[in-house]
């Protein structure tokens, strides 16, 4: 109807109408334009607070896992330091060995930490992280599972390096089958406490493993402050509290 209008116009060469019919072409096209923009803003938005509350779930759920992880390393390190200075000593051997027994079996131990991390993954895959429009928040997102990643792939190689020790520690330790056992206590162990504080390659593997624990023990103590710092971050976004602890 407009271009019927202004073809009309052009022919009379009555170019104020012209002109009119031109400038409301152009506003329509504006307007359709600007509407657009203006729905797509509104669907951006709306996908960018869905994902802000699944990342914010995610980090509140990383934090707490983190948290325990770091509770549960703490004593086990005052544990393993504690049956390292007792295998490094000549102090009489204690009628309760459990304590020490379990800190030397779980030196060589070094477990991933893997929080849900789905959402994450997704945005990240399909490109929709973009939507989340802090550049300053998109860095921290990221910089906190890149050093999760980081700290599982520091757990694995303390884990490869842990076979000398393996090596060295069964030469001064008897297993027997427990046929009462129920659990954990399926394996009875009998320890050499006099061979084995006289073997400095076992001396030197117990020290180097307690090292990397506490090394470990650092890394989680960082990552687990750090997912507490985004999950308060993401929580001020969405309008959600983390979960304390």
């Amino acid at each position: 109807m407009i271009l019927r209008r202004l073809s009309k116009s052009i022919r009379k060469q009555d170019w104020f109408a012209v002109l009119i019919e031109f400038v409301v072409v152009v506003v329509g096209i504006f307007a359709g334009l600007q509407a657009n923009d203006w729905a797509q803003e509104h669907q951006d938005r709306r996908q960018e607070h869905a994902a802000l509350e699944r990342l914010f779930l995610e980090a509140d759920g990383a934090h707490q896992l983190l948290n325990r992880f770091v509770q549960q390393t703490l004593r086990m390190n005052q544990m393993r330091r504690n049956a390292v200075q007792f295998a490094d000593s000549d102090a009489p051997v204690p009628k309760d060995e459990l304590p020490l027994k379990t800190g030397i079996n779980t030196l060589a131990m070094f477990p991933p930490v893997i929080p849900i991390t789905v959402a994450y993954d997704e945005l990240k895959s399909s490109g929709q992280m973009q939507l989340i429009r802090s550049a300053e928040l998109r860095g921290q997102i990221a910089e906190f599972h890149a050093n999760l990643a980081f700290l599982n792939q520091l757990q694995r190689g303390f884990a490869d390096g842990a076979n000398r020790f393996q090596d060295v520690y069964q030469k001064h330790v008897i297993w027997d089958y427990n046929p009462e056992a129920t659990t954990s206590d399926i394996l009875l162990s009998t320890y050499n406490w006099k061979s084995l504080r006289s073997d400095e390659s076992f001396i030197f593997a117990v020290i180097g493993l307690l090292r990397n624990q506490l090394v470990a023990e650092q890394g989680l103590i960082e990552l687990r402050d750090q997912a507490k710092s985004l999950c308060e971050v993401l929580g001020e976004m969405v309008s959600r509290s983390c979960t304390s602890s």
